[in-house]
């Protein structure tokens, strides 16, 4: 569904139209059924109660998303639904060691190795929804640049030792905390003031500004320890 036409139905289900998230639900069905699928690792039907917690996300989603803090609403979408599954993943362990109390000497192996399975699902998710809220974070600030994710991936460096000497210069850009205000007060990289303070080539700055751009904002930002771990080596691109 094009941004403009799911933009109008939006607007039209916060009116109240229960027909267009109908019809909204049914041509996101593929869709939630794959993140659901994606986030618990397995295929999961429709029927499931993971697909319903799907559902039920994407369904508050409709009613919640806000396009004025800069997120899409299916990168939206897929935070709620990874959020709830999260903690359908987490019930259902405890569920399976309160059960195994009264079981069984079987039945406890089996809810045993069911509680393992789950909590590791729950783990993997709980990362990926950690990695999930820090890419978000970084497209907020990157639509400030005009810097979209579809296009990152065209824009990082082919050449480990190019990745490396952008990474390089990255931490010569952040020393100058003048050269941090002036990026963040225009939105722009200095490129001159940068050249100037440090003798790099303007051209070579140029060529590669969104990815340096990029690799600064995530500097600048240890916190994002999963983001981090892409660039700490100059291992390559942030993908969604």
């Amino acid at each position: 569904m094009k941004d403009l036409i799911l933009k109008n139905a939006l607007c039209k289900i916060k009116d109240g139209d229960d027909l267009e998230r109908e019809r909204v639900i049914r041509h996101y069905q593929p869709y939630i059924q794959n993140v659901v699928s994606h986030i618990c690792k397995r295929y999961i039907n429709w029927s499931s109660d993971e697909a319903s917690i799907g559902l039920i996300a994407f369904n508050r989603a409709l009613d919640t998303f806000d396009s004025e803090k800069g997120r899409t609403f299916l990168n939206y979408a897929f935070l709620l639904i990874q959020r709830d599954l999260i903690d359908y993943f987490r019930k259902e362990n405890q569920h399976y060691q309160l059960s195994a109390m009264s079981s069984s000497e079987e039945d406890r192996r089996e809810y045993k190795d069911q509680s393992k399975a789950s909590l590791e699902i729950f783990k993997q998710s709980k990362q990926a929804s950690s990695l999930v809220e820090e890419i978000l974070e970084l497209d907020e600030i990157l639509r400030k640049f005009r810097i979209s994710f579809e296009e990152l991936e065209n824009h990082c460096p082919k050449h480990s030792d190019t990745r490396l000497g952008l990474l390089e210069m990255a931490n010569a850009f952040i020393e100058s905390q003048e050269l941090v205000d002036e990026l963040f007060k225009k939105c722009l990289l200095p490129i001159k003031e940068f050249t100037r303070k440090t003798g790099y080539r303007p051209k070579n700055i140029e060529r590669h500004r969104k990815y340096l751009i990029t690799i600064i904002v995530i500097k600048l930002n240890p916190e994002w320890t999963h983001l981090s771990t892409f660039i700490a080596g100059g291992t390559g691109s942030v993908k969604k």
